[in-house]
């Protein structure tokens, strides 16, 4: 992502002005998501500091393998009053604590957006972005024709959640902030519960068979990219990190076509919505330097970091509330961006996962439902049931139901 691609342009000018020599790795996704919990269960003191999304932190947290930050930010010696960590978007930051304690910083707010290419629009004869689900799947049948599909999402099982997620809050209700959309307080699993179990399903299948590209249960998030950014899809549903990738005529055909759009939330959950996925800047427990990683995590988090970031498109989403609020800022975003960034911090849902030990745990039957659904003709109900006993089952063997946690 360019916004990590720029920290790393930083280093030089960080060892400058502490002295501090970092070793700035960079993997794809898919191999960080393996290699992190592997070198924070073994202990190992080679990883110093990592950036990961927020939704980790139940794992990290009970493994003891994130090192809690509040000592960090309340140490006056370690941390100058102009760091001014309250400027960080609290509701944001909200997900990178837990128990009482934080356990990162957040780099960027995320929040997922819909991309649509305003060319293939007009050419159909659509005066503006879908507002809701149904006009979404009507539009996006409408602009499937002559080599381009209308929709995509990320629907590989290894990344499908993600998306489906943020389609999904237009159906399931929220119920919490510590499960979201996932349970209510009854620890009943709400996305497998009718009617809105079929209802969603049904959108889902019917809107990937009809109007995504071929072979879209294989999709990761650079297919769905690599296919915008071609003009190969007139829609995408994703985060809004791959923004600047889209933006560049050097990498983008539809560079100057593009604009942005946050569904509005529907009746059946007016207020939470609209995902925002936080990544945090995390600190090993296991590190042996310790002080050395609180000045990078500073560093990368500052007011100053962030503005440079920011004026070099390389952040659309900055975490401080000091920098969201700059017109120099606001004047660098897309113009439709910043309208729909402001409607999803409005309406957030941080909880991509549930803040619970068990959330990674039921990550397969769910992924296994979703992939059934664009893979097979089992009718939706079965699979949406057989989804919703296979978490269950997974909480069953863990004890539930349990006490609600108070936070």
């Amino acid at each position: 992502m360019p916004e990590f691609d720029y920290y790393k342009t930083q280093m030089s000018n960080f060892t400058a002005q502490t002295g501090i020599k970092v070793n700035y790795v960079q993997l794809p996704v898919d191999a960080m998501d393996q290699k992190i919990p592997l070198q924070l269960s073994a202990k190992d003191s080679g990883l110093d500091v990592f950036f990961t999304g927020s939704e980790k932190i139940t794992a990290f947290a009970g493994s003891g393998g994130a090192e809690p930050l509040d000592p960090y930010i309340a140490d006056t010696t370690q941390t100058p009053a102009s760091y001014n960590f309250t400027d960080i978007a609290p509701a944001v930051e909200t997900a990178c604590q837990q128990g009482g304690k934080t356990y990162c910083i957040a780099t960027h707010t995320g929040g997922a957006v819909l991309y649509y290419n305003t060319k293939l629009f007009a050419a159909a004869g659509i005066s503006g972005p879908p507002q809701s689900p149904a006009e979404l799947l009507t539009d996006a049948q409408k602009l499937t024709k002559g080599g381009v599909s209308g929709f995509c999402v990320r629907a590989d099982k290894s990344q499908t959640l993600y998306d489906a997620f943020q389609l999904w809050n237009w159906f399931v209700p929220w119920d919490n902030a510590i499960t979201g959309t996932y349970f209510d307080k009854n620890w009943n699993f709400l996305i497998g519960s009718e009617p809105q179990a079929s209802n969603f399903g049904t959108f889902y299948r019917t809107l990937l068979k009809t109007a995504a590209p071929k072979g879209i249960a294989t999709y990761l998030v650079t297919n769905c990219l690599q296919d915008f950014q071609q003009g190969r899809v007139a829609m995408w549903q994703d985060d809004s990190g791959t923004i600047p990738q889209v933006l560049d005529p050097t990498q983008s055909k539809v560079a100057t076509d593009t604009a942005f759009e946050a569904m509005p939330c529907q009746a059946v959950n007016p207020d939470h919505c609209e995902l925002v996925q936080p990544f945090g800047i995390w600190m090993n427990s296991a590190s042996k330097h310790k002080q050395a990683a609180w000045q990078l995590i500073q560093y990368i988090t500052s007011q100053s970091t962030q503005v440079s970031a920011v004026a070099a498109k390389a952040l659309l989403t900055p975490s401080r509330l000091s920098v969201l609020k700059d017109p120099a800022t606001t004047a660098v975003l897309p113009p439709t961006f910043a309208t729909a960034l402001t409607y999803v911090l409005n309406h957030p849902d941080v909880a991509l996962l549930p803040f619970i030990d068990e959330g990674v745990a039921i990550i397969p039957p769910i992924s296994n439902g979703l992939s059934d659904l664009i893979t097979t003709n089992t009718p939706v109900a079965k699979v949406m049931a057989t989804m919703k006993s296979g978490v269950n089952t997974i909480m069953k063997s863990a004890g539930y139901p349990k006490p609600f946690p108070s936070s």
